[in-house]
């Protein structure tokens, strides 16, 4: 691990569900998502400043791995943190953990950094890096 560890909480609702009364298997990267901009936001690289510079993550890759079931009412708690990161792409690891601690699943993003004036990946500025939980 690189990047310091970000920690997002919170209750899954009935909204989360599919027909089998379990977490739907696309909101979980709704969900991934939110702990997601909850690292970035938390270190000052939210939606305003990525509107303002142009420049904002992408994802260039998705990997999930379900162990076990997520139910209506549970608290899950979220643990990120980013696994690696080169000079344009960067690895970030989600592990979703039940109330007592068991992982429920794993996931694996590759990411990057987007300019959304040039349409391509750029280098992870410092910013970026420090957004991502990784002390420049």
């Amino acid at each position: 691990m690189i990047g310091e560890l970000h920690i997002y909480k919170m209750q899954v609702l009935e909204a989360h569900l599919d027909s089998f009364g379990h977490v739907n298997n696309a909101t979980y990267l709704q969900i991934l998502e939110e702990a997601r901009w909850d690292l970035i936001s938390s270190r000052g690289y939210g939606y305003e400043k990525i509107h303002e510079t142009k420049i904002g993550p992408t994802i260039l890759d998705i990997h999930l791995q379900f162990k076990k079931e997520i139910r209506l009412r549970e608290f899950i708690t979220i643990e990120t943190h980013v696994t690696e990161y080169s000079k344009v792409v960067g690895t970030i690891q989600h592990e979703v953990k039940g109330a007592e601690g068991d992982i429920r699943c794993l996931a694996t993003f590759k990411i990057g950094l987007f300019d959304m004036n040039k349409r391509r990946l750029i280098a992870a500025t410092p910013e970026w890096l420090t957004a991502v939980g990784i002390k420049t």
